[in-house]
């Protein structure tokens, strides 16, 4: 076994003496052991012995699935003088008991309390290390939209993982790692795949996503599998160095599942898997190579080599070691094994992940409360009737992907079916349909729940996609609401027009939601795979318990076959999709928009948009107003954006109000349609008023140049009176496109210069 040699390295100062010294007593092999994370079925597969025999010898510093056995594992190390595991999982939303992925909650407090009680389930389960995703989906074909992706806004994105960051390590035992750091998921194209974008652009919408998270103190990144200017990501030195600038000393940057052996055999990056460890080592700056082992294979014969300096290799397994103290896992090697640990996580109260479900939630119609519709009441001559795959086919629909171990127990899963029958017990129920459209037996089948339905006075149909269809290896080609479903909601409405018909729509991405559906359905629902307490919550919204607060965080296209560009960050183009200055709508052949959808017509090609979601009361934006009409750049003056919110309806409710940027003239870089800058959440009683105000800083206005290394700044215009910029606050972004169309001649528009 190569040893370390017995020269002394002067200790960095953000490493611990404790961790300095574990690591200064350790061989070449058990340095690498520490960067080394593998579960024991990938190592047996590679290695070809069982797993406890490399923790015997001290060369395993993590791992992830172990199962039963981690108790055993643990003992192992601690048994043969050697540190514990980092026990590692991508469990953000619990771990038996799961809650949603935040996509829809803008109730940043409720983000924060998910989190910190799925941190106390990490903790229960002996979870020390926890990742969150924070990529972008370009396009909707993707599968892995809805751990993140679907969220367009970088801003709300950088809310979310903020808050999600700031709950998971307020215990100060669960490290953070933000995944997947690259320009992820940017094509329509298979997962793993990145559209070739400059570097401004991901400096502008990728690393935006990560911020809040890095300043909520994330502990570093995971590496995505792919390249970025033609550079993979697992040896990219500019992700590195942008990791530690924003992490800090000690950033943490961790592999994607054998990312370091793709360099070789994936990207031909490297001319041999020692090769790629060598890459990964010192041009990714990589801590903790997942499941590849190409660091424990070939680091100690690259010292010994001297292509890389011990030294080196010394300092980065004390980082390891030294989160390893931070988390507590050097002074309690047994988290996680307690005997009576199974019970105690399933019979851990989930106030929190409750709530996050009813908040996910988003009623799209009617948009105007309307109680013959919704809520329904939960007496009288009430005969509910629960049609649809989503109803109570597979618990495992409400999960998702990325639920940790929640489908161990798909019993604590409470479905739409069993949540509605805690209200209405004697609720019917049947399939109606599947997801393929050409099973056999598909109308049989459809009829008979017509028929069920033909007896109901309330009819509430799931509709959307299986939980199958969203994950890693989950894109799809041809990403729509299956037709057979179409035709069951048509059923079912010739079969009883005079029912109150009630569609939910569920998905991992953003789907068109088909004409002749909204035309039969009296109210329509959306939500994600919205966890264990799913059912509970959607029943609680029907009967009125809880209120619709969920708003959409991506907008939801108005055709099928349409899974990108409805996202109103992209730059303004020489053929704008709205009419932005005025005059130009004078000059065009074909009404204001020249990219036609053949046969659409020429309109924004999202039916519903960014923070569009209504409640069972109405609320009322007036008095908008700004404390000035300059901001200097060079006097580093702000401006505040005011305006009243009235709840105008019967009922308590919670509205969210926005505030976007559009910068009319740029002359260094074509700026882009709208930026949003933020949010302000109020819950109201019935007539109660209150008044949200947002600081404008010229920081919040700053974007890159042409020379982005030049870094961000505010580019005033050279007129600046000719073109002021404007600022919009408004429910959700259709209003503040409504106003550009109108070229700013709207109440939710407030006008200033921006001054050098």
């Amino acid at each position: 076994m190569a040893k370390a040699t017995q020269s002394t390295f002067e200790r960095p100062a953000h490493v611990g003496e404790r961790a300095w010294a574990l690591a200064g007593g350790m061989t070449l092999r058990q340095l690498a052991g520490q960067l080394t994370s593998i579960d024991p079925g990938r190592y047996q597969q590679l290695a070809g012995e069982d797993i406890a025999a490399a923790v015997a010898r001290g060369e395993i510093g993590g791992t992830g699935l172990v199962g039963d056995r981690l108790g055993e594992l643990q003992a192992v190390a601690v048994a043969n003088g050697h540190p514990p595991l980092l026990v590692k999982d991508d469990g953000r939303r619990g771990y038996y008991q799961i809650a949603p992925f935040p996509l829809y909650c803008f109730d940043m407090d409720l983000v924060r309390r998910a989190h910190a009680e799925a941190a106390g389930d990490a903790h229960l389960a002996g979870v020390t290390l926890v990742r969150l995703t924070c990529d972008y989906a370009f396009a909707q074909n993707q599968g892995r939209t809805q751990e993140g992706g679907l969220i367009s806004c970088p801003m709300f994105m950088s809310d979310v993982t903020r808050a999600s960051t700031e709950g998971l390590v307020a215990s100060g035992r669960i490290a953070v790692v933000l995944k997947h750091m690259g320009p992820y998921q940017y094509t329509a194209g298979p997962d793993y795949t990145a559209l070739p974008i400059e570097r401004t652009e991901f400096l502008e919408t990728v690393l935006p996503r990560y911020a809040g998270g890095f300043e909520a103190g994330a502990h570093g990144v995971m590496m995505s599998f792919v390249a970025l200017n033609g550079v993979p990501a697992h040896a990219d030195p500019f992700l590195r160095d942008l990791t530690r600038e924003r992490a800090g000393p000690g950033a943490i940057i961790e592999s994607d599942y054998d990312g370091i052996y793709e360099l070789y055999g994936g990207f031909g990056y490297a001319a041999s898997p020692k090769e790629a460890a060598l890459r990964g080592f010192r041009e990714g700056g990589i801590h903790i190579d997942l499941c590849s082992l190409l660091f424990l294979t070939h680091l100690p014969a690259l010292v010994e080599e001297g292509r890389i300096d011990e030294e080196e290799l010394r300092v980065r397994a004390a980082e390891i070691l030294e989160l390893k103290d931070r988390v507590g896992v050097l002074d309690d090697p047994m988290l996680g094994t307690a005997p009576d640990r199974e019970q105690r996580l399933l019979e851990r109260p989930a106030p929190a992940a409750r709530e996050l479900a009813r908040a996910s939630v988003v009623l799209l119609r009617p948009k105007a409360p309307d109680p013959a519709v919704l809520p329904i009441p939960t007496s009288g001559d009430v005969r509910l009737c629960v049609l649809g795959p989503l109803a109570d086919q597979d618990p495992e629909d409400w999960l998702g992907a990325y639920s940790s171990h929640g489908n161990r127990h798909l019993e604590r899963v409470i479905t739409p079916l069993a949540g509605i029958r805690r209200h209405w017990p004697g609720a019917t129920c049947a399939r109606g349909c599947d997801y393929d459209d050409d099973c056999d037996g598909a109308e049989a089948e459809i009829a008979a729940a017509a028929a069920l339905a033909a007896e109901a006075t309330h009819v509430v149909v799931f509709l959307g996609e299986p939980h199958a269809w969203s994950g890693e290896s989950a894109t799809l080609a041809e990403p729509r609401l299956p037709f057979v479903q179409r035709r069951l909601v048509e059923a079912v409405r010739r079969a009883n027009p005079e029912a109150t018909l009630v569609v939910f729509v569920t998905a991992g991405r953003a789907l068109h939601i088909p004409r002749k559906i909204e035309e039969a359905a009296d109210a329509l629902l959306w939500t994600a795979h919205t966890g264990s307490f799913a059912g509970e919550a959607i029943a609680d919204i029907l009967a009125g318990i809880a209120e619709p607060s969920g708003r959409l965080s991506h907008g939801l296209p108005f055709a099928d076959g349409i899974t990108s560009g409805f996202d109103t960050r992209a730059v303004r183009t020489d053929r704008p999709a709205v009419p932005v200055v005025a005059g130009s709508a004078t000059r065009r052949q074909r009404n204001h928009w020249c990219a036609y959808y053949l046969g659409l017509g020429a309109r924004w090609p999202a039916a519903y948009a960014f923070g569009e979601g209504y409640s069972y009361t109405t609320f009322a934006v007036s008095d908008r107003a700004l404390d000035g009409g300059r901001l200097s750049v060079s006097e580093g003056t702000t401006l505040t954006a005011r305006a009243r919110v009235t709840n105008t309806g019967s009922r308590t409710g919670t509205e969210t109000v926005h505030l976007y940027y559009q910068d009319m003239v740029c002359e260094e870089r074509v700026p882009r349609l709208l930026d949003r800058l933020g949010h302000r959440q109020v819950t109201l009683a019935p007539g109660e008023s209150a008044t949200v105000t947002f600081t404008v800083t010229p920081a919040m206005l700053a974007k890159y140049g042409r020379d982005w290394e030049a870094g961000r700044r505010v580019w005033p215009d050279g007129d600046p009176g000719a073109n002021p910029d404007r600022l919009y606050l408004v429910q959700h972004e259709g209003e503040a496109l409504d106003a550009i169309e109108r070229f700013g001649d709207a109440p939710c528009v407030l006008t200033f210069t921006v001054e050098p």
